[in-house]
């Protein structure tokens, strides 16, 4: 078992909130010492973006502060479309080859140059002598693990663990009993900007879905149906009381909201919730800011007529009754993160994964000794002295190696003389036949490029947006295309931008215009998108570039023999 801390710190940033967990262990088990959150700004953060980091960096200063936890270590976690979880099924292996393997297969497995993540990995229960082992591999690139672990430590936190936000979901939920089941469970954490469907059996993670549906849904449909601003909208999502028509504005659109998510949670993992299902999900655990939303647990009962809860993460607990009130208690789904992180921090049975890269784990180790950096220092001088006068001492030996060895290829390049040139010419034959059948399999593979960019268009083109020209193009991504169109609100752009990255073809849509303008004595949005869209780049850029290069390769071969035999007469 790993060594129990005595204190565990649990720091979930969210889009709209920050909620702090702080757990204690204690002879008679785990006490939740605190609990405590901070509002955000409005757009403070967009889609997993931090826009504004000195307003962040701000606000965690002060909640930590106000708790009094400044200086200390704080476990954090990375979710949605921020993180990459893949099962790796490969030979089975001892612990001591899978890492000196699991590069290798991070290489084949991730979209990214290996060089710009971080990741962590762990071995996945498995059947016994079947001569093969599945490895979970969590990664994230760099820079996103930079994004959330500086503003932590701007505000004076010590970032001390990073993990994928469904296995802090994962301790947090085991803690409290609701993986017990034998059926699989799933969990639905429900965001501002949106929702991750998680799915656990026998108590692990099977799989993970982002779904682009959250509490911001409804507050933009009560601006829309009673034409209030953000603000005055959020508050009445926020409240128990309101007036009878803001309740019956809120009551039409939660129906129709809540059906939606529904239908979102069926499409994300037929697998499991469509009609054809063979494996069926037992109960639907609602966490996260909006698991209280209106009619969303009504609405996934009567969809899959299974057992819908709403997560309480504190019941195994002892609760510490002067730092936490009876309101924090019924807020409980809010802070089943930042509690199932606490659980991480405390270093009990829940293990998980840790995406700190490693130069910041080498920082902090520096940071705990720092009088050891002159004797490093001096030790890797003398290191780095010695292997320099060793590398010379072996280059010297190679030289005298290969200068012999040239002096036999260049007897051995006369004899073969003939024969080489034979060589060539059918490599130039074979060159041209290659690139021929390439240009054939490429515009095979290219065939139905432009239907799935109609479909693409057709699926994710919202309600009252109108297309004038679709041009293809390049975009920093690669190929693309863009795309321009009318239509009535800003919103409407946000929407079709957010429907397109949720295929799986689309590799990224920035916004190049936005304009208001005014037809038929109507207020209208003119835009323009640019879409990453790989598909169209399958054609080959000509039929000779394969032909060129083994050309310009004969070629160097042939200079590079005519320089030997000027050699061989000097």
């Amino acid at each position: 078992m790993a060594k129990r801390n005595k204190l565990g710190i649990g720091l979930d940033i969210g889009s709209r909130t920050i909620q702090l967990s702080v757990l204690r262990s204690s002879k008679t088990g785990i006490v939740l010492d605190r609990v405590a959150s901070k509002e955000l700004p409005h757009d403070t953060i967009v889609e997993g973006t931090v826009m504004d980091s000195q307003v962040l960096s701000d606000s965690i200063s002060e909640l930590l502060r106000e708790q009094k936890l400044l200086g200390k270590e704080a476990a954090l976690s990375v979710s949605g479309r921020q993180i990459m979880i893949k099962r790796i099924d490969t030979d089975e292996m001892t612990d001591e080859e899978l890492s000196s393997a699991i590069m290798y297969e991070a290489r084949s497995a991730l979209p990214f140059d290996i060089s710009e993540v971080s990741l962590d990995y762990a071995r996945m229960p498995q059947e016994l002598d079947s001569g093969r082992m599945e490895v979970l591999l969590v990664a994230a690139k760099n820079e996103i693990i930079a994004n959330a672990t500086d503003p932590v430590r701007w505000a004076g936190g010590r970032p001390g663990l990073l993990e994928a936000e469904p296995f802090a979901l994962q301790a947090a939920l085991s803690e409290a009993g609701y993986l017990d089941s034998e059926s699989p469970v799933a969990s639905l954490q429900i965001g501002f900007q949106s929702s991750d469907l998680t799915l656990f059996h026998n108590g692990q993670y099977e799989s993970n879905r982002n779904l682009h549906v959250g509490s911001k849904t409804y507050v933009e449909e009560l601006i829309r149906e009673l034409g209030i601003t953000f603000e005055r909208a959020a508050g009445i999502l926020a409240r128990t009381h309101r007036t009878e028509e803001e309740q019956h504005a809120l009551e039409r659109i939660a129906h129709g909201v809540a059906e939606k998510l529904a239908d979102l949670v069926e499409r994300a993992m037929p697998e499991y919730f469509g009609s054809t299902a063979e494996r069926h999900v037992g109960t639907i655990v609602l966490c996260g800011g909006g698991a209280h939303l209106p009619m969303l647990q009504q609405a996934l009962h009567d969809k899959f007529g299974i057992q819908v809860e709403v997560a309480n993460p504190f019941k195994h607990f002892g609760i510490n009754s002067h730092h936490v009130d009876a309101a924090r208690i019924e807020q409980g789904p809010e802070y089943a993160t930042s509690v199932g992180l606490a659980l991480r921090a405390l270093g009990e049975i829940h293990t998980g994964f840790d995406l700190l890269s490693p130069s910041h784990k080498k920082a902090q180790k520096a940071a705990a000794h720092p009088g050891s950096g002159l004797v490093i220092a001096a030790l890797s001088f003398s290191a780095i002295f010695l292997g320099m006068v060793m590398m010379h001492i072996t280059q010297e030996n190679r030289l005298s190696a290969l200068r012999s060895k040239l002096d036999d290829l260049k007897k051995d390049t006369d004899v073969y003389r003939d024969k080489i040139a034979l060589v060539e010419d059918l490599t130039k034959k074979r060159a041209d036949i290659s690139a021929r059948i390439d240009v054939i399999s490429n515009l095979d593979k290219n065939r139905f490029a432009r239907v799935k960019l109609v479909q693409l268009l057709n699926r994710t083109l919202p309600e009252l947006t109108w297309l004038t020209n679709v041009q293809e193009t390049t975009t920093p991504r690669g190929p693309g295309f863009n795309v321009s169109g009318i239509t009535s609100s800003n919103l409407k752009v946000s929407q079709f931008m957010t429907s397109m990255l949720q295929d799986a073809d689309v590799k990224g849509v920035d916004l190049l215009v936005s304009e208001q303008s005014v037809i038929s004595e109507v207020d209208v949005t003119q835009f323009t998108l640019q879409v990453a869209f790989p598909p169209l780049g399958l054609i080959s850029t000509g039929p000779q570039t394969p032909a060129d290069e083994l050309a310009r390769n004969a070629k160097e071969f042939r200079d590079k023999r005519k320089a030997q035999s000027e050699m061989k007469k000097k």
